[in-house]
């Protein structure tokens, strides 16, 4: 029963976190389906806020993590989330449905849809406030179809049509690519119009947003790439071209802030029902890869019981052992932890595997080496500035360097395809505390039998296949659609991308 009435919390915390956020901008319109005479701006700010926190919610972020084995459930602990939950693909109702509505409905994706109607039909048209929208937009929908498979693209966000079509994945992936060229051609960094203030990744700087338009581009392609490999060409044109992004600076997150009603959710949950510590045990697929090496960021995604000599992760499913266990660090999952959507380091981990594989260029192991060491310093360093412990983080950052001198030089593996693999791994690794990015980068390592971490089936869970996709939410925004999918797709059908 605990486990069960958590969720329900979880569920009402992220709609109160939400509510609470962006309760200056909620009163922009009388029509629940159309914003009338909105300043772009406004719906912009709402809509990040909308966005992000779903992303983070009790609603994607646990069951996508649970469930893909990056946290685990702890048990029938106490003090743990409980079993069985989503750890065994037992997802929540509620999860399936407030996730596609947040995305669906007119709230984050029929708002983003909205600002580009009106900023494309204003008198003076704002281009960049369009283009910005354009690329959220990108994200969100990548976001959806990677979680849920067939969704709808080309007839969604409008107002006007009441039963969109569901769009096979591969067109909702070209579309994606579409967005963002036409995005790409339509930023102006000459003009003053844009959203600037109410910008909360870059506070209008194109010049930024030029470059993750382009990096989230070459993100959907290496997503493509393996069941279309005609897509290694132009993956081999971006990077030859580059202009994405090149540094820290550019990551593209927001920050939460310790406020009330501004809390990451994440943060929120465990404050309110667990006394800020956290529900979930650490995953034995990180901890297990990262203790013989020396991680620096084991301190930092994990805290260690005062009576444990090493860092030891629960088995899936397997009650957490307070005395010797670890479970997410607290000063990590703390209340102004960033939700991160795309950072320098993924841009590097994806230029290291596209020199590795040749895909469009020349195999180059010592090009990739150098790329894959990069893109581990500049992990440590991202996951180190999100702890609130200062001395841990100063410990972690003054390590990244070494550290990632340390690891084997990709040249020295015995195959093409270990090099890769190892890759992944550290790429998984860096991207472990961010639900569907991580799921996604899991399902795109290889083919099935071959993905980096080798995932089991969890203890408990039913017999069969992993757990691979949400399955549709039985809502009325589906169930009266007559261009829905009809038959249900099970969570351990692979979708199109997932060999």
């Amino acid at each position: 029963m605990k486990i069960k009435y958590l969720k329900i919390l979880s569920v009402a915390l992220a709609i109160v976190t939400l509510n609470s956020s962006c309760k200056k901008y909620l009163d922009v319109n009388r029509n629940p389906n159309v914003a009338e005479n909105v300043d772009p701006k406004l719906l912009f700010s709402t809509s990040t806020v909308q966005y992000i926190n779903v992303r983070a919610s009790g609603d994607l972020y646990i069951p996508v993590s649970l469930a893909g084995q990056a946290i685990a459930s702890g048990g029938n602990n106490p003090t743990a989330w409980g079993a069985p939950s989503e750890e065994q693909y037992d997802i929540n109702a509620l999860s399936l449905g407030n996730t596609w509505r947040y995305l669906y409905a007119s709230t984050a994706g029929g708002n983003l849809k909205e600002i580009i109607r009106l900023a494309e039909n204003a008198p003076v048209k704002n281009n960049n406030a369009a283009a910005q929208a354009k690329v959220l937009l990108a994200f969100l929908a990548y976001d959806a179809t990677t979680l849920y498979g067939d969704v709808p693209f080309t007839e969604a966000w409008d107002p006007n049509i009441s039963y969109p079509k569901f769009d096979p994945q591969p067109v909702v992936f070209e579309g994606i690519i579409k967005m963002l060229d036409e995005a790409l051609a339509q930023f102006d960094e000459a003009s003053p119009l844009k959203i600037a203030d109410y910008d909360l990744f870059y506070k209008g700087d194109i010049a930024k947003w030029k470059k993750i338009a382009r990096s989230a581009k070459l993100r959907t392609l290496m997503t493509m790439v393996d069941k279309d490999p005609s897509k290694a060409a132009l993956i081999g044109q971006m990077v030859t071209a580059g202009g994405m992004v090149s540094s820290p600076a550019d990551n593209f997150q927001v920050a939460y802030s310790n406020t009330a009603g501004r809390y990451n959710p994440k943060y929120g949950l465990n404050k309110m029902y667990n006394s800020e510590q956290s529900f979930f045990g650490a995953s034995k697929w990180a901890v297990n890869f990262m203790t013989p090496i020396n991680d620096p960021r084991l301190p930092i995604y994990f805290e260690k019981p005062a009576t444990a000599a090493t860092y030891e992760a629960p088995e899936t499913g397997e009650d957490i052992n307070d005395a010797t266990q670890s479970r997410i660090n607290r000063n990590f999952h703390h209340a102004a932890q960033p939700e991160v959507l795309y950072t320098y380091q993924e841009q590097l981990f994806f230029e290291a595997e596209i020199n590795a594989r040749g895909l469009g260029v020349a195999v180059n192991l010592a090009t990739a080496n150098t790329l894959f060491k990069k893109a581990v310093e500049e992990s440590v360093k991202h996951i180190a500035s999100q702890s609130k412990d200062a001395a841990a983080a100063a410990t972690a950052t003054a390590a990244a360097a070494t550290f990632a001198a340390s690891l084997p030089n990709l040249t020295t593996f015995a195959t093409n395809r270990e090099a890769v693999k190892y890759i992944h791994y550290h790429h998984w690794i860096d991207k472990m505390d961010r639900g569907i990015d991580a799921f996604t980068q899991w399902r795109r390592s290889g083919p099935e039998g071959d993905e980096v971490p080798p995932l089991t089936l969890p203890n408990g869970a039913p017999a069969g296949g992993l757990f691979r996709r949400f399955q549709y939410p039985i809502t009325n925004e589906i169930a009266a659609n007559p261009n829905a999918p009809k038959e249900t797709i099970l969570y351990d059908v692979k979708m199109w991308f997932d060999l």
